[in-house]
């Protein structure tokens, strides 16, 4: 009995530790640095040291679909089976840093291009191998209001051509509080953030309220609400689908006392839990859950 009990709790080890590896290739003029991390149950572990991470020194020659042979920097990174990871391309000087945003949902070999800036491309394809298409665990909406906590408002299960709406209304206290200004992201699976810069979200803006937040800069979307006569808003997020966690979202923002929408729905499904990743558990799990849009400790 204590012989087979030794070899399940083996058996538990190895399925714990197993691993997988994928490759990435990054085309540049000069060796990047790589950036990179995954999450489990909200919790950052770095697969790369520190930030800025590490500059590339490998390089190897690849041939596109096209017969074309092209040089790549690339390293092989380890990382558990079941999340992806993330990177950020950068050019590893702390004082005139210049990066990309996030680059999630890794988890197969990857090919880019970079400009040693804030642009790369994904070319991946260029390669034959297919990336899978996003999978949106979580949406949130953040702001002054809320500490910023990507929690604080979450949607889960994000299904493709879904309208997921945030109703807010505002108190004259929190006007005072936030000065007169409203200040918001969005955060997509708790890792990629959703701002006035985000070249792939379209903003649709009937009233003309949105605006970059110039002041404090960082991209947040504004509403300046000594500038219009209402104080409650929707916020309705449409995901169109796509390989990359930045494209095909539209943000609308309209007058909340008109109810253009309806009622807002809670799309997280009452049996349903989640941890704070946003993957699902089942009711065996313990430590934070988030139910309903709320959060609460199960010991």
């Amino acid at each position: 009995m204590k012989k087979l009990l030794l070899t399940f709790i083996m058996a538990v080890a190895v399925i714990t530790a197993k691993a997988v590896t994928s490759t990435v290739y990054v085309q540049a003029d000069e060796a990047p640095f790589i950036y990179a991390w995954f999450t489990i149950n909200s919790v950052e572990t770095k697969i790369n040291g520190g930030w800025p991470g590490k500059q590339l020194t490998e390089k190897v020659k690849k041939t596109n679909k096209n017969g074309e042979e092209i040089e790549f920097w690339c390293q092989t990174f380890n990382y558990p089976e079941t999340p992806s990871f993330n990177i950020i391309f950068n050019n590893g000087n702390t004082a005139l840093m210049k990066q990309t945003g996030n680059i999630t949902d890794i988890s197969s070999d990857r090919y880019f291009t970079y400009d040693g800036g804030s642009n790369y491309t994904d070319i991946t394809e260029d390669f034959g191998v297919e990336i899978p298409d996003v999978e949106i665990l979580s949406l949130a909406l953040l702001s002054e209001l809320n500490n910023w906590d990507g929690l604080a408002q979450l949607f889960t299960e994000v299904q493709k051509n879904a309208k997921y709406t945030y109703f807010l209304s505002l108190t004259p206290e929190d006007v005072e509080a936030i000065e007169g200004y409203y200040r918001f992201k969005l955060m997509a699976n708790s890792s990629a953030w959703l701002d006035w810069n985000t070249e792939g979200m379209t903003k649709n803006d009937p009233n003309g309220w949105l605006e970059e937040d110039l002041a404090l800069g960082g991209g947040n979307i504004g509403i300046a609400l000594d500038e219009i006569d209402t104080r409650s808003f929707m916020f309705t997020m449409e995901f169109a689908g796509g390989k990359d966690i930045y494209q095909g979202w539209t943000l609308t923002v309209t007058d909340g006392t008109q109810g253009i929408y309806g009622i807002p729905r809670d799309v997280t499904k009452p049996d349903t839990r989640y941890n704070l990743s946003g993957q699902r558990i089942n009711d065996g799990y313990r430590g934070i859950v988030v139910t309903k849009g709320k959060k609460m400790l199960v010991k």
